[in-house]
């Protein structure tokens, strides 16, 4: 069995330069897991996974979109010198928080052969592209269970 035959074929994608907050919104109100990031070819630039919305602190995980309509609030006294760090969380775009090494697969691909591939990686989402680089599906390690 080919991937093509078990994709999703209609993807929702995000442009490069959408704010992280919108790309969040769309990741909720779809209840997917991952975006996929392309360009006005729609070839893949990159992806974007639930995690991605989180910063990591030493004890303590941070929301990315939450912080952002926190710090948009105004609710906080900024030091001199911090105003240029605070704008680039408010101005976060897709690209600022998507992870470029992300795995292709061909529609061509076999069922086993992904199999195998989801074994070697730790990525649960894979962007399915064709021979150009333009993304035609996705394909999940779900899909991949469904079929098991």
């Amino acid at each position: 069995m080919k991937i093509s035959e078990i994709m999703t074929s209609e993807v929702i994608t995000v442009g490069e330069y959408m704010p992280v907050t919108e790309v969040a919104k769309i990741v909720s109100e779809n209840k997917i897991h991952a975006v996929p990031v392309v360009d006005s070819e729609n070839k893949v630039l990159g992806i974007i996974t639930e995690t991605d919305f989180f910063t990591k602190g030493d004890a303590s995980m941070i929301y990315m979109p939450s912080l952002i309509d926190f710090v948009k609030s105004g609710k906080i006294d900024y030091k001199e010198g911090e105003g240029d760090a605070i704008a680039q969380v408010i101005d976060a775009k897709a690209k600022d928080i998507m992870s470029t090494k992300c795995e292709n697969i061909s529609p061509d691909m076999e069922l086993a052969d992904f199999v195998k591939l989801i074994k070697e990686k730790s990525f649960n989402s894979y962007c399915v592209v064709d021979e150009t680089g333009v993304l035609v599906g996705i394909m999940t390690v779900a899909d991949a269970i469904k079929l098991l």
